[in-house]
This record gives C-alpha cells, structure tokens and sequence, in this order.
C-alpha cells in the first residue's frame, strides 16, 4: 500500500476511507458506511477490525449514516486517548519577550 502524504493545506485535519456497512440490514440501526478494513483479524469475531486514524494523536473512529435526504451524517469518535496524551486540557508555558 503507498504511504499516505499529508496534504500541503495548513488547515486539513484528517483523511480517511468509508465503504458500505456490510453487516448492515434494511431496518438496522447500524451506520450505513464504515470505516475500510485493516489487514488485522480480530480473534473473537473472526472480522477484521477496522482501519481507525488519529487526530492530534488521539485514536479516532467514523462512521455514516445516509439520511433521507439522502445527504450523509458522518460521525467521528473518539476510541482512545493516544500515547501518553492527557485527556485534561494543560496551561500553556508563558510567552518569553521578543529578544528585539
């Protein structure tokens, strides 16, 4: 798979694939696109478990919903807290003088 460059635009976010919910039924209130697959087999489900992403280092997962209108209502949670990242809001250091 070709690595993934991060687009030149300073105000992107994030990137991420959907397709449609195989495990979804008419009538069903599961999302109807979800996130694709990861090459990793979850051992209970005998599924592979979905390719989630992150965002600012926190672990990241979404999903959608066809309305309808048929507009989409995409939903993006939040599945971890990433590596040693404090879920707490930390105080900013204080800003030193301009040295001119």
């Amino acid at each position: 798979m070709a690595e993934f460059q991060k687009p030149k635009d300073p105000n992107w976010v994030c990137t991420f694939s959907l397709k449609r919910n195989p495990d979804k039924n008419p009538g069903d209130n599961k999302p109807d696109l979800v996130l694709v697959d990861s090459g990793k087999i979850n051992p209970k489900s005998g599924k592979p478990y979905r390719k989630n992403f992150t965002i600012s280092e926190i672990w990241m997962e979404a999903a959608c919903y066809i309305q309808e209108d048929k507009s989409l209502k995409i939903t993006i949670k939040k599945t971890g807290t990433g590596n040693n990242v404090s879920t707490a809001p930390t105080a900013s250091p204080a800003l030193e003088e301009a040295p001119w």
